[in-house]
């Protein structure tokens, strides 16, 4: 998983760097239950690294959804949420047009997986919407109103 998450960041080419971040969303899911808890949490650090200094969209679209599976991974095996990664997805949505668009994705993503354990968050998620959809990048507010949809349908 280390060289995979290495990979994202480092392959040669956009695609080789999108297709290691898929790789890690499949296999995450299956890795999880059977790291270390200090693995594990080298894992998620990593993980987070890659998303937070990815600048490539292909790429962070992918790190999302290994993000995603690592977060669904931790509500299964821990009935929690993944705090680090809501709190990188607020950093990010504070950065630049293409993480505020990135983290927002993430967010539809996680809404959509992890319905009710996010129920205790919507007020904080809603002001941060409020702010996005009347962000300055065009892709920006259409990604906030994405998350705002799947919130209302969940």
């Amino acid at each position: 998983l280390t060289v995979m998450m290495s990979r994202t960041l480092q392959a040669s080419t956009l695609h080789s760097r999108q297709l290691a971040a898929s790789i890690l969303s499949w296999r995450l899911p299956r890795a999880w239950p059977t790291l270390s808890e200090s693995d594990a949490a080298r894992l998620q650090a990593g993980l987070l690294e890659c998303f937070i200094s990815c600048s490539e969209l292909p790429v962070l679209k992918a790190l999302g959804e290994a993000c995603n599976a690592l977060c669904q991974s931790i509500a299964l095996s821990h009935n929690t949420m993944w705090q680090e990664l809501l709190s990188a997805i607020g950093r990010c949505l504070s950065g630049d047009a293409l993480h505020r668009r990135a983290a927002l994705e993430v967010l539809a993503s996680l809404v959509r997986s992890m319905g009710a354990r996010l129920h205790n968050y919507y007020p904080e998620i809603g002001t941060t919407l409020a702010a996005c959809v009347k962000d300055v990048d065009l892709n920006v507010r259409i990604a906030a109103l994405s998350v705002v949809g799947v919130a209302a349908s969940s």
